[in-house]
């Protein structure tokens, strides 16, 4: 299991957006579009700018705007998508600061990755960026 986490300066409402919506995940998640309905069971996928899927998977858990759990199946190459899927969870919490301001902790749960597979080694510093890059997004 591999755990980052990372405080950004925005209502929880406003990551959840981010991390949900097409027009936004462009913007922080490599140029990938989400697409998804959102009801637990339903497909879930990342495109590429070519519109073809980066990732692929299922929605496992929807609870709007705390907890967003998927399978996560890479197929942005052929060294990573005959690996196994795995899951990742996206929880939000609420953070005030002294200053009355609200932030939001997000805590990204990636399980199921074997360690020194081709997948570690891509998602361990993918993650690290992506999180920073939706910070920067988001407090923009």
């Amino acid at each position: 299991m591999r755990e980052f986490e990372i405080l950004i300066e925005a209502p929880v409402e406003r990551v959840w957006q981010s991390l949900t919506s097409p027009e936004y995940t462009r913007e922080w998640w490599f140029a990938n579009t989400v697409e998804s309905t959102w009801e637990v069971g339903a497909p879930i996928r990342y495109l590429g700018e070519d519109g073809l899927p980066d990732i692929v998977g299922e929605v496992l858990v929807h609870e709007p705007p705390r907890h967003l759990a998927t399978t996560f199946q890479p197929v942005w190459s052929k060294e990573v998508e005959h690996e196994d899927g795995t899951r990742v969870d996206w929880r939000l919490d609420r953070v005030d600061d002294v200053a009355d301001a609200e932030s939001t902790l997000v805590r990204l749960i990636h399980t199921g990755v074997v360690a020194g597979s081709v997948l570690d080694r891509e998602t361990d510093p993918g993650w690290e960026y992506l999180l920073e890059s939706l910070k920067k997004a988001v407090e923009r």
